[in-house]
C-alpha cells in the first residue's frame, strides 16, 4: 500500500476524492449486499475527525449477523497498539429494534446495547426495496456498532458494559 503525505493509503485518499467528502468514502463495499461475508472500510467521526474503520459481517440472509471491527490499516500514523479488534453479534429479530452484544478482549470489556427502532434499514421508505441488500444499510449498521462501542451519539437506548 502506497501512502500519501497524510499517512493514509492512496486507495483511501482516492475513495475520499471520489465520494466528495470523508464521511461518505468507502472501500470494498459491493454495489449489492448478498448473504455471506461482507467486508469493507468506511469512515467514522468519533469527535476527533473522520477515521477509517474496517468491519466484517457474516450474514446468512436472516435477521442477525456476527461482526468484527478494528481501525483500518488504510489510516495513517498507526502503531501496533492502535489495533484493538472487537467482535460481536447484532440481531433485529422483531424488525424494529437492534440488539448488540460484543467482546473487546484488548480492553477487557464485554457489553450489550438495545436500541429501540434501531433495526438496519428501518429508514427506507420504498416497501419493494430489500433494505438488507442496500450497501448503505450496512454502513449505517457499522456506524451504530462503533457508536455503541465508543459511547457516541445514539438514540435512546439501554446497555451495559462489564469489565
Amino acid at each position: 500500500m502506497s501512502r500519501r503525505a497524510s499517512g493514509r493509503t492512496s486507495e483511501l485518499e482516492d475513495a475520499i476524492a471520489r465520494a466528495g467528502d470523508e464521511l461518505s468514502a468507502t472501500l470494498g463495499l459491493p454495489e449489492q449486499i448478498d448473504p455471506g461475508d461482507i467486508k469493507f472500510t468506511f469512515m467514522f467521526d468519533g469527535g476527533d475527525g473522520p477515521q477509517a474503520e474496517d468491519i466484517r459481517f457474516t450474514w446468512d440472509g436472516g435477521c442477525w449477523t456476527t461482526w468484527s471491527q478494528d481501525i483500518s490499516d488504510h489510516e495513517g500514523n498507526l502503531s501496533p497498539a492502535s489495533s484493538a479488534p472487537v467482535w460481536g453479534w447484532a440481531s433485529w429479530r422483531n424488525g424494529a429494534d437492534l440488539l448488540l452484544a460484543y467482546t473487546w478482549p484488548d480492553l477487557g470489556v464485554d457489553g450489550w446495547a438495545h436500541i429501540p427502532g434501531g433495526a438496519p434499514g428501518r429508514d427506507l421508505t420504498d416497501e419493494d426495496q430489500d433494505a438488507m441488500s442496500e450497501p448503505q444499510t450496512w454502513v449505517e449498521l457499522g456506524r451504530t456498532i462503533i457508536s455503541v462501542l465508543r459511547e457516541g451519539e445514539l438514540p435512546p437506548h439501554t446497555g451495559r458494559t462489564y469489565d
